[in-house]
């Protein structure tokens, strides 16, 4: 198992998710996050006062996939999140060593993307 952590613009958010759901990928999580740094668009950064710096509001998408699906689900994210401006966004792929659904108490990765269903259907 993989989890694919996406740092994108707020904009392009329903984009991937609709992309990604599209192909059959229904679980992720979407966080409202702040960026400091590259990922900044000068001509939208706003000053905070808590954090003394610029910002730009962006968005965290956290997808955790198996390791087949992995290169898949990083093409969506690239393809639908994409401008072509400075500031579309990051990628981070990380191993998911392991995982445990709270409800069932189920490990491994048996209930992963469990609601998946075949878009070819």
């Amino acid at each position: 198992m993989n989890e694919i952590k996406a740092f994108i613009r707020k904009r392009k958010a329903e984009e991937v998710i609709d992309g990604l759901e599209a192909q059959g990928f229904c679980c992720m999580t979407l966080i409202d996050v702040m960026g400091l740094g590259r990922m900044s668009d000068p001509e939208k950064a706003q000053l905070s006062v808590r954090i003394a710096g610029r910002f730009t509001n962006i968005v965290k998408l956290v997808v955790v996939c198996s390791e087949k699906d992995t290169e898949r689900v990083v093409e969506i994210i690239r393809n639908k999140a994409r401008s072509g401006q400075p500031g579309d966004g990051i990628i981070y792929v990380s191993p998911v060593h392991k995982s445990v659904h709270i409800r069932t108490g189920t490990s491994g990765s048996d209930f992963l993307q469990h609601e998946r269903r075949n878009p070819s259907s």
